[in-house]
């Protein structure tokens, strides 16, 4: 069983709703890399490293966009940021159907699937990762943390 992460205690530094729709994925992208790139606790990242935080938030918003409201209407999802000194939280928040990410299976890395590689992305990108229904919330939180690295980051 995977451990559930605890959001940060105090009110997220940002937060976002918007329409699950494939429309506002490039608008997520964009705000991404606006967002990590500009924030004083990253400012002294490298490139890569941030893009990928850039990453991670993109692939989590599209597995929403692209699975969570499947033979629904449109829902609609909140993307959370926490950015500490030591670390950046970032939480997606959708109301579509849940699943259970160990029932998804690791892709094959010899022979790569075209689709089908955000969730493992996701673990991969995070030095923390859980995903829980939330009844504060009343929908499924995929909550990811990622320790600012000093050497991919220039020492803070």
């Amino acid at each position: 069983m995977e451990e559930i992460l605890k959001t940060p205690m105090r009110t997220q530094d940002v937060f976002l709703e918007l329409p699950a729709r494939l429309f506002y994925l490039p608008a997520i992208g964009h705000f991404a890399k606006a967002i990590f790139s500009k924030h004083p606790y990253l400012s002294r990242c490298r490139d890569h490293w941030l893009y990928s935080l850039e990453l991670l938030l993109y692939e989590a918003c599209s597995n929403v966009i692209k699975h969570a409201y499947k033979d629904q209407e449109v829902g609609k999802l909140r993307i959370r940021l926490w950015f500490e000194p030591t670390s950046v939280v970032i939480e997606v928040i959708d109301f579509g159907r849940g699943f259970d990410p160990s029932s998804i299976p690791e892709p094959d890395l010899k022979d790569p699937p075209e689709g089908g590689m955000g969730l493992y992305l996701i673990k991969k990108l995070s030095d923390r990762f859980s995903y829980f229904y939330s009844h504060e919330e009343e929908g499924n939180v995929l909550h990811a943390e990622v320790v600012i690295p000093d050497r991919e980051c220039m020492g803070g």
